[in-house]
């Protein structure tokens, strides 16, 4: 009854819109993606997340090494691996264990809208909450990565959940508050370091001020720290495992020039500059504006330049407004918080080599929960604003109403034209990216024999992808595919594999060749 009596109507509002995240992450992977991976690094996840679904970090080296090569899985010193850091394919590994992979990222778009509601409803107010959730939701950009196998939508969500946590904790330092807050951190260090660092910063910085001002806050600034130190210690260590060396990431082992920084041996041409890391930049905000909510005229991000403009403006007239020692109103104080958010990962991203692009402006991610809540803060006060000047202008009891009425229309006018008609086009371009597709892979896995080794004729590790992911790290699948390395190869897969029957695969007419 005590929980029945803290239900709001809003709860319940924010559940389906949480149920229609995941329901629609499922369709959209469904029916652009086929619920399959379409990127190298997709392919490399879903690789790591079976080998923990194993419970070990590595597989053994395949024999015959070229018959199974992946971009981004790495075979080395006789163990077998993804490039990544551990920490998206350990959850990634609980899809895999209930054998639909999709169904993740699916769960983390719902948490996602349940975490927006929830830090915008207990540190601003129910229509905030509401709108943020909603505005969410309907965003081309968060929907596609959240139909994907890539990482960031499980990373944004572990971003609210520190964030949800981190202002828990302020408003009450307790452990309790602070363990999902750590938790989140720690899985978030492990799975992206340099997001990580980006999102944390602002958080970190507003922590070490608070810890010399705020006794009480000393305890939890340490619990925090903790936790990410340990997760950074139990990164390199990861390191240590799979590279040999703490420092070296997986990244380095494909491509040397992999790294993050400003100079020469980083990007594919040698040096990395920060002019190329401005152009990048730009490239990915240009981006933003066109897919974060689909809207015309570039107008996306304006909500939350708007909300972040107001909150500076307060920010800068608090000490003329207020007495010596007042606090800055909390809401404007998470304003300000989470554009620092914002602008931080973008910041940081400065000084990676590319842009990232994949499914949208990737490396922004993680920033579009504080995006919402910011546009829906911009929302809500241009709208207080036009309330204002209208009745000031033209006062009326119906100049309410019809102002909120106007409102809810242009609203819905601009997430139906952002999810039609911009939303459908870019999910659609993505339907057979790659060129990877389900056929002929599918028929084929459902007529070849339990016991057989198929030998595929790819010409690009794209028409092998599909193939190679009905594969089980330790290769003791009923059926296995191997890249066909040509003609007098067939002794040493049969040498190789001496209990299974060997077959070819016929791309064009998805059937199996029987090999003498």
């Amino acid at each position: 009854m005590h929980l029945l009596s803290r239900f709001r109507p809003s709860d319940l509002l924010a559940l389906v819109l949480a149920f229609s995240a995941a329901t629609t992450s499922i369709v959209l992977s469904r029916v652009v993606f086929e619920a399959l991976p379409h990127t190298e690094d997709e392919v490399a996840f879903l690789f790591q997340a079976m080998t923990y679904a194993r419970g070990h970090l590595i597989a053994p080296a395949p024999p015959l090494p070229a018959a199974f090569f992946i971009p981004f899985v790495i075979v080395q010193d006789g163990v077998w691996f993804g490039k990544y850091p551990p920490g998206y394919p350990l959850v990634l590994s609980l899809g895999v264990l209930l054998d639909y992979p999709p169904l993740v990222n699916a769960l983390a778009a719902a948490a996602c809208i349940l975490l927006v509601f929830a830090i915008g409803r207990r540190w601003y107010d129910a229509m905030t909450a509401w709108l943020a959730s909603l505005l969410l939701l309907v965003s081309p950009f968060f929907l596609l990565q959240a139909a994907s196998l890539m990482a960031h939508t499980v990373c944004l969500a572990l971003t609210l959940l520190f964030t949800w946590s981190f202002l828990a904790t302020v408003d009450r330092p307790r452990a309790r508050a602070a363990l999902p807050g750590m938790l989140a951190l720690a899985l978030l260090v492990l799975a992206r370091p340099l997001t990580a660092l980006g999102v944390l910063l602002p958080f970190v910085l507003w922590s070490i001020w608070r810890f010399w001002r705020v006794p009480a806050w000393r305890s939890p600034a340490v619990f925090f720290a903790a936790s990410g130190l340990l997760a950074a210690a139990a990164l390199l260590a990861y390191n240590q495992r799979t590279t040999g060396d703490p420092l070296v990431f997986g990244y380095q082992l494909w491509w040397p020039f992999d790294k993050v920084g400003f100079g020469s041996g980083i990007s594919p041409d040698g040096h990395h500059t920060l002019q190329e890391g401005w152009f990048n930049t730009r490239w990915n905000l240009r981006a933003l504006e066109q897919l974060l909510y689909g809207w015309p005229g570039r107008l996306d991000l304006v909500p939350a330049a708007l909300a972040t403009v107001s909150a500076v403006i307060q920010a800068l007239a608090h000490p003329f407004r207020l007495p010596p020692g007042r606090l800055l109103p909390r809401p404007t104080t998470v304003d300000l918080l989470l554009a620092a958010q914002v602008a931080s990962l973008v910041l940081v991203h400065m000084a990676y080599w590319t842009t990232g692009e994949m499914y949208g402006p990737r490396y922004y991610a993680e920033a579009l929960g504080a995006l919402a809540l910011l546009s829906a803060r911009g929302l809500l006060t241009a709208l207080r604003w036009l309330e204002t000047g209208w009745l000031l202008l033209a006062p009326s009891r119906q100049a309410p109403f019809i102002l909120h009425v106007g409102a809810v229309l242009i609203l819905v006018s601009l997430i139906g034209w952002g999810l039609t008609r911009t939303g459908v086009p870019f999910w659609q371009s993505y339907r057979q990216w790659n060129h990877i597709t389900a056929e002929p892979a599918r028929t084929i896995a459902e007529h070849a024999p339990p016991g057989s080794l198929v030998l595929v004729p790819a010409r690009y590790w794209t028409e092998y992808a599909p193939f190679f992911v009905r594969n089980d790290p330790w290769l003791e699948a009923p059926v296995i595919f191997a890249l066909d390395l040509g003609p007098g190869h067939e002794e040493a897969f049969r040498q190789a594999f001496p209990e299974r029957t060997l077959y070819r695969a016929d791309l064009q007419y998805a059937s199996l060749v029987p090999l003498p």
